[in-house]
């Protein structure tokens, strides 16, 4: 399979040929920017045009590839909206959200903030996210190239609130190391693999404590939803109001991960620890997680970092015919402090074309952008055909995400995260513990709202 070979240096070089293209071609073509507001009125004839003043605007990103794509990318949005000076503020994911919510409350929070699915009640019970109705309304922009189920986690009461930047299927990606797979004896698995498929090739590929067959993570609400739908479950319903680990699907989904670790002794903890370090050292056979892997093992492999072949596949089919998904992305909003709402508007945009959501990609700064035009590209599939083969066998899409109707997000994940933990670590009985998650969530949802 021809896979494309692209270095972040290539990458670089070749945005600032693009950069040039379009300035020769405004160069070509010019125009008079649209007015913004803030900006002076323009000259009275025969008078001179004042100098237009300098929009500055501030966009809160999140430490690492992600910020380090925006920046790359600054330039260029500034040669396209001439006036307009944007200024990445480079947040670390663990405490991104503490330090925007305390700029918000002292009135100081930028223009625009990065935010996940699980986010947008809290972010607009603490004044950092406005409806974009109006302004979509007013620029005319075009949502249908988005998933349904992604604009419809970015919507609160049936407005807009954040357009998204990268977009997935949830934890639908299994990476798997062919060689280790190909050395035990085990025909390495395809797309077509079900659950029990999995399993005999993790069981044949450990080697513990130094090679581990089956590496999955056993917290989160992106992790834990791709599981139990898998096999039927859920860990919320569709409304947020009420708990799912009642459901025999849930239980199964549970039993599954449980036995990973204690029965069939597959993988060291459930705990997620250094799995992405692991595999990449070649001791871990199969481990599922995002798509936004694949662009860096791409460029890894062909760099010949990589001391093994490796591959992704779509997740294994469950018990009764299905593979879990949850659409989950990262997406932009606009905050209630901006005063320049409909520039900050233009970052949005800017981070979410079809050719930002394939070149973010190549550049190793996560999954595509969460349009289906990206999904279907051909320049996206030449890296790895696992694009395609996601909207192949999930032709409805990726499913909803779900999350507490009464935003309190934070609690009901830690709360969920903290008793399935005691489950993992058995320091309570499987049954026991999951009447107990069951129990403790439930409580979380009937607590008073925070919007």
């Amino acid at each position: 399979m021809s896979r494309r070979n692209l270095s972040r240096r290539q990458f670089l070089s070749g945005s600032l040929t693009l950069m040039g293209s379009l300035a020769l071609a405004a160069c070509a073509a010019p125009a008079a920017p649209p007015a913004a507001s803030g900006g002076a009125e323009p000259a009275a004839s025969g008078g001179e045009a004042p100098a237009q003043e300098m929009i500055e605007l501030l966009f809160h990103s999140r430490l690492g590839s992600h910020a380090d794509w925006h920046k790359s990318r600054v330039p260029l949005f500034e040669e396209q909206h001439p006036g307009l000076k944007l200024t990445i503020d480079e947040l670390d994911g663990a405490e991104m959200y503490t330090k925007v919510y305390a700029l918000a409350a002292s009135g100081t929070v930028g223009d625009v903030v990065w935010t996940y699915l699980n986010n947008p009640p809290e972010h607009k019970a603490k004044g950092v996210m406005i409806p974009l109705d109006d302004i979509v309304a007013a620029k005319d922009y075009d949502l249908s190239p988005f998933w349904e189920s992604l604009l419809a986690a970015v919507s609160l009461n049936g407005q807009l609130h954040a357009i998204p930047n990268h977009g997935h299927y949830g934890t639908t990606a299994y990476y798997i190391n062919k060689t280790l797979i190909a050395e035990s004896g085990m025909a390495v698995p395809d797309s077509s693999w079900t659950v029990d498929d999995l399993l005999a090739v993790a069981k044949a590929t450990t080697a513990a404590p130094e090679v581990w067959g089956m590496r999955a993570s056993g917290t989160g609400q992106e992790h834990i939803p791709s599981y139990l739908r898998t096999f039927g479950g859920d860990a919320i319903n569709e409304e947020g109001t009420k708990s799912m680990f009642d459901q025999e699907g849930t239980a199964a989904g549970l039993r599954f991960l449980y036995d990973l670790q204690h029965t069939n002794a597959v993988d060291p903890c459930l705990c997620g620890d250094q799995i992405h370090e692991n595999f990449v050292a070649g001791t871990v056979a199969i481990y599922n997680t995002t798509t936004g892997r694949v662009g860096q093992y791409n460029n890894m492999a062909n760099a010949g970092e990589l001391p093994f072949e490796w591959d992704a596949i779509v997740s294994p089919i469950g018990p009764d015919g299905t593979r879990g998904s949850q659409v989950s992305a990262a997406a932009f909003c606009v905050t209630g402090n901006s005063k320049h709402p409909s520039d900050a508007f233009d970052v949005l945009t800017f981070y979410a074309t079809k050719e930002d959501g394939i070149q973010h990609v190549l550049f190793g700064a996560g999954s595509p952008g969460g349009r289906k035009d990206v999904w279907e590209s051909e320049e996206l599939n030449a890296i790895h055909p696992i694009f395609q083969t996601h909207q192949e066998l999930y032709p409805d899409g990726p499913r909803k995400w779900h999350r507490p109707a009464n935003a309190r997000t934070t609690e009901f994940v830690d709360t969920m995260n903290n008793n399935l933990q005691a489950i993992w670590t058995d320091a309570v009985g499987f049954d026991e513990g999951v009447a107990l998650v069951h129990e403790l969530v439930q409580e979380v949802l009937d607590k008073e709202s925070l919007a």
